[in-house]
């Protein structure tokens, strides 16, 4: 991961940082001063009501792709389109459960070729953003549905592991994301079907084999969660049982 301050204009709103911005965005963004303030280092938000509109502007333009219909929630102060968070350099969560078969396999999911993000990538079996209204077990629950065909009832045994902080320079802008990570023991017989067209394939693999796969960021991390926490725990079922931090 590969993240350099010095390359962007720091967010900034109720006097706190809360992203980071390409120059480019930075400039276009004086354009609205009854919205933000802006200097060469920073950027202030002042009126978090009149944003999505200028979000609306700003895709149309081409500086927010991959239009979402879905929001993210900042911190406690603004709701915002999914697509604007890494232009904004905003931090979000996401939540990614390992799979893991009853006999200690691990189940990847391959993202289809048409996501806006990581195509083609091999995943978690499941993995999503917490969309705004939703707690981390709500979007789990729901995103364990639609990705993998996990009943909800299964799927709330998911138990919680760590958490994994990522900050890096991306096409879109900047990735800055909390990711909770759950692990999830399946049953014999157990097989995944995804059930909204966003995964092409899946895949059950040994442990040893997960790190030489060519896997996202957010998989890698939740994956190294779960192989630390299984090593550190001898004799722990294949799910291990960790407490995210």
């Amino acid at each position: 991961m590969t993240f350099n301050a010095s390359r962007h204009v720091r967010f900034m709103a109720s006097g706190r940082q809360i992203g980071w911005l390409a120059p480019r965005l930075a400039a276009r963004l004086a354009a609205w001063p009854a919205v933000f303030s802006c200097s060469s280092k920073e950027v202030h938000l002042l009126s978090p009501d009149l944003l999505p509109s200028i979000v609306e502007a700003l895709a149309a333009e081409g500086f927010i792709p991959g239009w979402r219909n879905e929001r993210y929630r900042i911190e406690d102060l603004f709701e915002i389109e999914r697509a604007a968070a890494r232009p904004f350099g905003l931090t979000t969560h996401a939540v990614h459960v390992n799979g893991i078969s009853f006999d200690g396999k691990m189940w990847l999911a391959r993202r289809s070729a048409t996501k806006p993000i990581d195509p083609g990538l091999l995943d978690n079996l499941v993995g999503g953003g917490l969309t705004a209204g939703l707690s981390t077990i709500e979007v789990l629950v729901k995103e364990a549905w639609e990705e993998a065909g996990v009943p909800a009832e299964l799927a709330r045994r998911a138990r919680p592991g760590g958490t994994a902080q990522i900050l890096r320079e991306v096409r879109e802008g900047v990735q800055s994301e909390t990711v909770h990570v759950y692990d999830l023991e399946l049953p014999d017989g157990f097989q995944p079907r995804n059930q909204d067209g966003e995964v092409s394939e899946f895949l059950l693999v040994e442990p040893h084999e997960v790190e030489r796969l060519e896997l996202t960021l957010e998989a890698q991390l939740a994956a190294k969660d779960y192989f630390s926490r299984r090593s550190a725990r001898p004799g722990s079922g294949p799910a291990g049982a960790g407490r995210a931090t």
